[in-house]
């Protein structure tokens, strides 16, 4: 009797279709309700799996809240409709390590519904019957329609394929069992071989080591959209925390905050900034939690290198951020030194409520305004009544009185002891504070003369922070009174790389460059600190001070008397700058300098201003009477003696090499060759 065999061809026909969506590093298996992200199951709830199934489906086309609630909330009322969503889209967010603000997959339309981004593929994928396990094998590319159909119902389990149970056994069942092991031998070559090739091509155009990045501002998810000060203040701390680890370069917070709320996307911004990297995530905080997600993305693939979520208690934050920044120190292959992992682990428990004003003391502080100043030292103090042992609070307080007689009509003499008391409390306390090292240091340059020892603390702030932008500014701000022109203007190329969006820093490079008498280049920078700031005063001022050296009298009044609306709210000077050309056109320079000493005694410390103007008109005698009214007075204005081009003519006179020493520079500061 014959044996009766089954046509094995039906090993080729599918007993199951599955439909794989792909979008980035992800995969939606939307029959095993499945989401992977580089081959790693994610889990995501029911709800929020259903509307990811729905927002792919219309990819590229805005799904309303009325279609949503009329899809996966049916019946429910709308309170419970929006409570609902909302969670479900926080969800799927989280799942997809997506932002609300800068979405890269699911994008928000406000008072409308949601759109999903992303390019979609979507595949159907044949499961094949003779074997005991899956055999998957693409069918083709297909639109996303009807893909939310074939998610199962919630508790569904798809049903594997079986191998066929009608095979009888015997001589016809060996032929075919070799030509498929055959078959499997060399489908596992061919794939064995192209996996060497893409590992080797992936290797040689993977990027080396990340040599800069970027912490944008962390997107508020709480309840309370006051916590704003919060998430800007925790990505602060981080930008802080990672910048002491001496490893790549990380962009100050000045210029990360420029993208707060931008819809720019990675590559974009990393272009800008010049980054290999870019962190971004989100603070969540509810009463005295928090919880930070963040994810790590190389910049110039949009690739998602590592992502994390952190959950703490408020009073543990500190532990957190060690934490955080280790693991990122993992992430780019960092090895931390013995000092940096002491550092780390230098952690204490925080009061919440001194943690959250001195968060709100740093948010004024930043904004550097006349009254923000003032608010900022209020939260200071306050956290340092809370929590006396924390060395943050008076590092912050000492940097708010370093910056307001700059803002303010409060005297250096009174502001600067108060930094000095400020600042030494905070290294008592915490010596590797690199914020409270620069206070000290600005106070030995500006109140004690000091330039020695104001050397030695700006050199141990940037030993402990060698990402602290201020820190390379001052310090080349300092280098530039000394005349060491060369050594000032890289530091301020470091200050720029680290903070290229800070008009103040622009600034500071062209006031160095100008100081340097290298005008046109200064000019450059003046620019650029005006178009990151049209309103910002002083680069208007500086602009004046270099057409006027430049013999350019003219040409130096329109910034001039900018710079004076700017500062003048009630008008008493622009009447007197108006008169400058009228004074130029009857007088040529001296009718001109002779007007702007009509200006200068005006300002409030107006010694060495007159002694330039003096001195530019040759009246040697009155301009060493203004300097030495300076001195008295210790104006920190003084301290531009060894640069100011308009004082050349007086450096030959013993009475100006006599004050030279006096204010205690080295003896042949005065005799040097004026730079050029």
């Amino acid at each position: 009797m014959m044996t009766v065999v089954k046509s094995r061809c039906r090993v080729l026909e599918p007993t199951a279709q599955r439909r794989i969506a792909r979008f980035g590093v992800f995969e939606a298996d939307f029959d095993n309700r499945q989401l992977t992200k580089s081959g790693l199951r994610i889990r995501l709830q029911d709800q929020p799996f259903q509307l990811l199934a729905l927002l792919v489906e219309r990819q590229g086309m805005v799904v309303s809240r009325e279609e949503l609630k009329e899809r996966l909330w049916p019946g429910n009322t709308f309170v419970e409709f929006d409570d609902g969503l909302n969670t479900a889209i926080k969800k799927l967010r989280s799942a997809l390590g997506d932002l609300a603000d800068n979405p890269r997959f699911v994008e928000t339309v406000p008072r409308i519904g949601y759109r999903f981004v992303a390019p979609v593929s979507v595949s159907r994928v044949s499961m094949a019957s003779t074997v005991g396990q899956a055999v998957a094998a693409p069918a083709g590319e297909e639109s996303a329609d009807s893909m939310i159909a074939a998610v199962p119902a919630s508790g569904a389990t798809p049903q594997p394929g079986f191998p066929p149970t009608d095979v009888v056994p015997g001589s016809h069942r060996r032929p075919g069992l070799l030509a498929w092991v055959a078959l499997a031998l060399v489908l596992l070559t061919i794939g064995f071989a192209i996996r060497i090739r893409f590992k080797a091509a992936a290797s040689a155009a993977r990027p080396g080591p990340i040599q800069a990045i970027a912490v944008l501002p962390l997107l508020n998810v709480s309840a309370d959209s006051a916590q704003e000060y919060f998430a800007d203040g925790m990505t602060d701390e981080i930008i802080t925390d990672l910048a002491k680890l001496a490893g790549p370069r990380v962009i100050s917070r000045t210029s990360a905050m420029q993208y707060k709320g931008t819809r720019k996307t990675i590559p974009e911004i990393a272009r800008e900034l010049h980054v290999g990297a870019v962190l971004e995530g989100s603070v969540e905080r509810s009463g005295d939690r928090i919880r930070v997600r963040v994810q790590l993305i190389e910049a110039s693939t949009d690739e998602h290198l590592w992502a994390e979520v952190y959950d703490r208690q408020l009073s543990d934050v500190l532990l957190l951020e060690a934490e955080l920044a280790q693991d990122i120190a993992r992430q780019i292959e960092l090895r931390l030194t013995p000092q940096q992992q002491e550092n780390l682990a230098h952690n204490r428990t925080l009061n919440p409520q001194a943690f959250e004003d001195y968060l709100q003391g740093r948010h004024y502080w930043a904004m550097r305004t006349n009254e923000s100043l003032t608010t900022a030292i209020e939260y200071f103090n306050r956290a340092i009544q809370e929590d006396p042992n924390d060395a943050r609070g008076y590092a912050g307080l000492a940097q708010c009185y370093i910056v307001l007689p700059l803002l303010t009509k409060v005297s250096q003499a009174e502001a600067f002891p108060k930094a000095r008391d400020a600042a030494a409390k905070a290294v008592t306390l915490d010596d590797s504070l690199a914020e409270a090292h620069l206070s000290i240091a600005e106070v030995r340059l500006y109140q004690d003369w000091d330039f020695a020892g104001a050397e030695t603390e700006f050199k141990k702030t940037l030993a402990l922070n060698p990402n602290y932008s201020t820190g390379h500014q001052w310090y080349g701000e300092f280098l530039s009174l000394m005349a060491r022109h060369q050594e000032a203007i890289r530091e301020l190329q470091a200050a720029v790389t680290l903070d290229p969006l800070s008009a103040v820093v622009h600034l500071q490079f062209g006031n160095t460059l100008q100081q340097a008498r290298q005008y046109d280049q200064a000019l450059e920078q003046y620019h650029e600190a005006l178009k990151i700031d049209p309103k910002f005063a002083p680069p208007f001022d500086a602009i004046h001070w270099v057409y006027r050296r430049q013999g350019k009298f003219m040409e130096s009044i329109p910034p001039m008397r900018i710079a004076v609306q700017l500062w003048d709210k009630k008008g008493d000077l622009v009447a007197l700058v108006d008169g400058l050309p009228a004074a130029y056109n009857k007088g040529g320079k001296t009718g001109y300098l002779r007007q702007c000493i009509k200006i200068q005694e005006h300002y409030g410390r107006p010694w060495l201003y007159l002694a330039r103007d003096y001195a530019d008109l040759g009246d040697r005698e009155t301009a060493l009477a203004a300097l030495n009214k300076s001195y008295e007075n210790r104006d920190s204005e003084l301290l531009w003696l060894l640069v100011d081009p308009e004082l050349d003519p007086l450096r030959s006179d013993p009475r100006f090499q006599e004050l030279v020493k006096k204010i205690g520079y080295s003896q042949n500061s005065s005799a040097r060759t004026p730079p050029t």
